[in-house]
């Protein structure tokens, strides 16, 4: 049985050793990077230049960067927390006062815009002009009249 688990563990060595990324050329073609190359293509070194302290400075500042953000968005969620309880109305007041019973009285005009309203359909119908229906209130006319119409 150890035979076994040295050679697992020299197969699974070898592996992992034969998996080394190696340098590859990349070109760049207008605005596409390729491995392969193109007519007036430019070769692009894919090393990262920076230093290693270069590098550890721009990870803890995107760190920090990601904390503030979390921060941020806990303080804003509390925020809309709290302005939601505050204009969400309560039970009592939806209730309506005793006083809010009695009706109040209308006045003429608005008595008549709202016997208007509830006269309308509640589906739009279309209409030409002049397909409106005359109303019975309306005066007929004398022959007299009709005459001069013609």
């Amino acid at each position: 049985m150890p035979g076994h688990t040295l050679i697992a563990m020299f197969i699974a060595a070898s592996c992992a050793l034969s998996t080394g990324a190696n340098a590859q050329k990349v070109y760049k073609c207008g605005n596409v990077y390729s491995q392969t190359p193109c007519p007036g293509g430019d070769l692009i070194d894919p090393a990262d230049p920076r230093t290693s302290a270069q590098k550890d400075q721009t990870d803890l500042a995107i760190g920090r960067d990601a904390r503030l953000a979390d921060a941020m968005e806990k303080a804003r969620l509390a925020q809309e927390k709290k302005d939601l309880a505050a204009n969400t109305p309560t039970k009592k007041s939806l209730e309506k006062p005793a006083s809010a019973k009695t009706p109040k009285k209308l006045s003429t005009q608005q008595a008549k815009v709202k016997k208007k309203k509830e006269k309308e359909s509640d589906y739009f119908v279309a209409q030409l002009p002049g397909d409106k229906k005359k109303k019975s209130t309306l005066k007929k006319s004398t022959p007299e009249k009709d005459v001069n119409k013609i």
